[in-house]
């Protein structure tokens, strides 16, 4: 009978506990270590992404959520986290900087976009998904911040980006965003994209005439030590490229050499990457 009783009041014990436990657990959480198990279990990002597209076919969602911004008073506080190489890239007076109202601009010859920083004190440290900085993971949705806001003139915010991406399934745990972000977050949000596969200067160039913008996945290099979105905004009289880079502005008030860019290319990107040329859409 002593032992019986030992044995019940354990028995109770550990339900009581494990119901308590189990109802402060939020269900998000079951979702991310599903996540996590499937990260590990797949050799590669592009595997996930292929299967991720093959698995589960949808239409892209439209944007349902006015994401326009009122501009803020105070500057963009920019952080500089990558290095550039003196040889690659070259001060130019054919683009710069400038903040106005609280958001800063680059200037180029063909255009001036807005820049924001993946890694801003306002939203770097916010979690992408729920587990990642996006001062570390966050270069897909700050691009597509940057393209977004550059071409509808609606300010979208890197954190906003972020909460979009992850609520229609382009966040990857531990990994930044499945490519897909790029084309289906431009559809969305009312852009036409189009994969460039002529990887060149006069690809680049033509592309950008006509008030294009192209959204470059890059691999370990000049700008990233794995993989990192970038943009090219621009081209120079010396037959140089401009770019903005989510990660440092550093970088996006360079002239980059054509050559730099397509040898770091992550050829092989799904979803059409690694180069996505972005346009507002043809009118009727």
């Amino acid at each position: 009978m002593r032992y019986l009783r030992i044995f019940l009041v354990f028995v109770c014990t550990f339900s009581a506990t494990f119901i308590i436990s189990f109802q402060k657990i939020p269900k998000v959480s079951f979702y991310y270590y599903k996540q996590y198990l499937l990260a590990y279990q797949v050799p590669s990002l592009s595997f996930m992404d292929k299967q991720y597209v093959s698995i589960l076919p949808r239409p892209v969602p439209k944007a349902s959520k006015d994401f326009s911004q009122k501009q803020k008073k105070q500057p963009l506080s920019i952080y500089n986290l990558t290095s550039h190489d003196e040889l690659a890239a070259s001060d130019t007076t054919e683009t710069g900087s400038y903040t106005l109202d609280g958001i800063t601009y680059l200037k180029s010859n063909a255009r001036n976009i807005i820049y924001l920083n993946q890694a801003d004190a306002r939203w770097g440290n916010k979690l992408y998904g729920g587990n990642d900085p996006i001062a570390k993971y966050g270069c897909g949705p700050t691009a597509m911040a940057i393209v977004i806001s550059s071409m509808t003139g609606s300010i979208v915010l890197p954190n906003q980006m972020a909460d979009w991406s992850r609520e229609n399934g382009y966040y990857a745990y531990g990994s930044g965003s499945y490519h897909s972000l790029i084309p289906n977050a431009a559809q969305a949000f009312g852009l036409q994209v189009t994969s460039l596969t002529d990887f060149t200067y006069d690809t680049i160039r033509r592309e950008l005439s006509t008030g294009k913008m192209i959204v470059a996945l890059m691999k370990k290099g000049h700008f990233t030590t794995s993989g990192h979105f970038i943009i090219v905004h621009g081209t120079t009289l010396d037959g140089k490229v401009l770019i903005a880079d989510p990660m440092s502005l550093e970088n996006s008030l360079k002239a980059w050499d054509i050559e730099v860019l397509m040898n770091e290319l992550k050829i092989g990107a799904t979803s059409g990457g690694p180069l996505w040329s972005i346009s507002l859409p043809e009118n009727p």
